[in-house]
């Protein structure tokens, strides 16, 4: 059981992440988010008029995508101000559509928002879906097709210069071990007694940052802790201002890999 104090740190941290979310949402579907639609819909997830939820739901980036493909969609999320800017993503959309702020861990799955059932749930680079508790409540609440997407591999080379440069050892931005977390859900999926499928697939990207927003996110990230936090973010800022193209800013570029791992509600083991 996740602690008070621990629970409030959490809904915290994606309370101040939501802005950097939203301002992504904004920049519409890439090529990622496509690829996953278009898998969901040919391998017989996603179907006109399904109902979908998505748990972890952010700012709503896939309800937004879902709802545009005339899904019946509910949003959950810890965080309020997730959920505020969910529901500004979700407005222009007539399809039936809801959004919940809860934590995945406190409700049962049987509440009234919930109720009808779901004939695709996901999951994506969410903390809510992580043990075969979580993954049974999630399968109780569908009817055909769960899904999850967790980073499996996670490189920043810009990330890692700069903390050489400042004086600080490179650190992931995502504690723990991504590829023993992965392997821990699809075993999670198996104690729960369901047979994982799992598909391997590269994400690449590039973040443009003015180099005062790109200090602020090293801070954020990997030092907002430190008692010397303002002195590195200063000589962070220095060194990026030495490499900012004409119009001031930095390209971020990140390369990873996401494991899919799907199953079927009504495939048991």
């Amino acid at each position: 059981m996740i602690g008070v104090q621990t629970m409030k740190d959490e809904r915290a941290k994606w309370d101040e992440a939501a802005p950097e979310y939203q301002s992504v949402f904004r920049l519409g579907l890439n090529d990622y988010n496509s690829a996953l639609l278009r898998f969901w819909q040919e391998n017989g997830m996603l179907t006109p008029g399904c109902r979908v939820i998505d748990i972890g739901c952010g700012v709503g980036k896939y309800g937004a995508y879902l709802a545009g493909l005339g899904c019946d969609v509910t949003l959950t999320d810890i965080s309020e101000n997730m959920i505020a800017h969910a529901c500004e993503n979700m407005a222009p959309y007539k399809t039936p559509w809801r959004a919940v702020c809860c934590d995945f861990n406190e409700i049962s799955g049987r509440e009234e928002a919930f109720a009808e059932g779901f004939d695709l749930a996901i999951s994506t680079m969410s903390p809510a879906i992580h043990d075969a508790a979580t993954v049974k409540k999630m399968s109780r609440m569908t009817r055909s097709w769960c899904f999850t997407a967790n980073f499996y591999e996670w490189r920043q080379p810009l990330r890692d210069a700069l903390m050489k440069e400042i004086g600080i050892e490179p650190r992931p931005k995502h504690t723990g071990d991504l590829k023993a977390d992965c392997a821990a859900l699809i075993q999670a999926v198996t104690d729960a007694g369901y047979v994982p499928q799992v598909k391997y697939v590269d994400y690449n990207w590039s973040d443009k940052r003015g180099a005062e927003g790109m200090a602020e996110y090293m801070r954020r990230n990997y030092f907002a802790d430190e008692l010397n936090a303002d002195a590195l973010c200063a000589a962070a800022l220095e060194r990026l201002k030495d490499i900012c193209d004409a119009d001031g800013n930095v390209n971020d570029e990140i390369n990873t890999k996401v494991a899919w791992i799907y199953w079927r509600t009504g495939e048991r083991t």
